[in-house]
């Protein structure tokens, strides 16, 4: 990929949005930020991202995976998804979409909280899978 890769940041806290753009950013990533799912669309469309990284709760208890979903099938967006929860935090049950990627088509499935190290190196390994 030439230039800095564009990852999109959706989610609606902003505080994690602030610390992990920083993060981001200072390992020379092009950062875009929605705190919605209608901005992010719009950033999707406007944008052409490498990568997407989108919290499951935003707005709504599942409109994380409602949303990926209609990225992938209405604006045709091939991007590595990221998907991160804080889900077995607020509700204490767990959560695995590995054991069912035909309803939930993320690349990456990440518990909050979690390290800046951690986020960093799975956007790059994802990156990595993807042009393989």
């Amino acid at each position: 990929m030439a230039g800095k890769i564009k990852i999109l940041l959706i989610d609606d806290d902003p505080d994690f949005v602030e610390a992990n753009t920083i993060i981001l950013d200072s390992n020379c990533f092009e950062v875009l930020a929605a705190s919605s799912i209608a901005e992010g669309f719009r950033k999707v469309k406007e944008n052409n991202p490498d990568i997407i990284v989108i919290d499951l709760l935003v707005e709504k208890t599942d409109e994380g995976f409602t949303s990926l979903r209609k990225i992938r099938q209405e604006l045709r967006s091939s991007a590595p998804f990221i998907m991160l929860s804080s889900f077995r935090q607020q509700t204490g049950y767990s959560f695995v979409p590995d054991e069912h990627p035909d309803y939930f088509p993320v690349d990456c499935f990440l518990e909050k909280p979690l390290s800046p190290d951690v986020l960093v190196q799975k956007i790059r390994s994802s990156l990595s899978a993807q042009e393989k």
